[in-house]
């Protein structure tokens, strides 16, 4: 593989871990039926951002073997190339809510793939649906159905969580849909903002910041 696909293929925010399909990726992507529902309407949002805690919604959780119904986030980031310090992983408390890519960002690399991703936290930071996409560098692009030969990839992840250390969560799935897999553990920063943030990164990756995410809490979900 080469270095740009290694990073491409180091997750969201992230960096993602080879998982039990065919391929892996850094945040994920999409086909018609097991990819999104339609993308997030921005005329159509009626989440509360304001609100700190969030009713469980379980209708999120699907059966069928696409894991989950939250749909895609219309942001589309592209990759931003840092230089200086990179960021360090401080930990925090999860705030349940709905999370959407804001930035996707390397430090010690030139390239790497932009997001359209999200997260949803439910059942107080204990669980997590990871759904979205990777992007071209320049925030185009979309994954393709059943192939990665584009370097682009798509996944709906649903996840337990626990901690694995006071900077790294460890994550255990329950349902992988797509052509995108999570890595087995996170490095995170949640900020108690206003909104609130949250930074990942893949401590597997062979340099974890040169793929790092930042999502920015939106608020409480709507049932699908």
């Amino acid at each position: 593989m080469t270095p740009k696909l290694a990073i491409r293929f180091a997750l969201i925010a992230v960096t993602l871990a080879p998982g039990c399909s065919s391929s892996s990726s850094d945040d994920g992507g999409q086909p018609p039926d097991l990819r999104p529902g339609p993308d997030l309407a921005s005329g159509a949002d009626t989440r509360d951002a304001t609100s700190t805690t969030c009713a469980p919604e379980p209708s999120f959780i699907l059966t069928d073997g696409t894991c989950n119904a939250v749909p895609y986030p219309g942001k589309r980031v592209p990759f931003t190339a840092r230089t200086g310090t990179p960021p360090t992983f401080t930990g925090g408390t999860l705030i349940d809510g709905l999370y959407t890519a804001i930035k996707a960002e390397g430090w010690g690399t030139t390239t790497g793939s932009g997001r359209q991703m999200g997260i949803l936290l439910m059942n107080g930071g204990q669980t997590m649906l990871w759904f979205g996409q990777t992007l071209n560098a320049d925030g185009s692009g979309d994954a393709e159905p059943t192939t990665v030969s584009n370097g682009l990839a798509w996944l709906r992840v649903n996840l337990e969580l626990s901690r694995a250390a006071d900077n790294r969560l460890q994550l255990h799935k329950t349902c992988k849909a797509g052509t995108a897999d999570a890595p087995p553990e996170l490095l995170y920063t949640a900020t108690d903002s206003d909104p609130p943030l949250l930074i990942l990164a893949n401590p597997s990756a062979p340099d974890p910041t040169s793929a790092v995410t930042t999502y920015e809490r939106e608020g409480c979900p709507t049932a699908p």
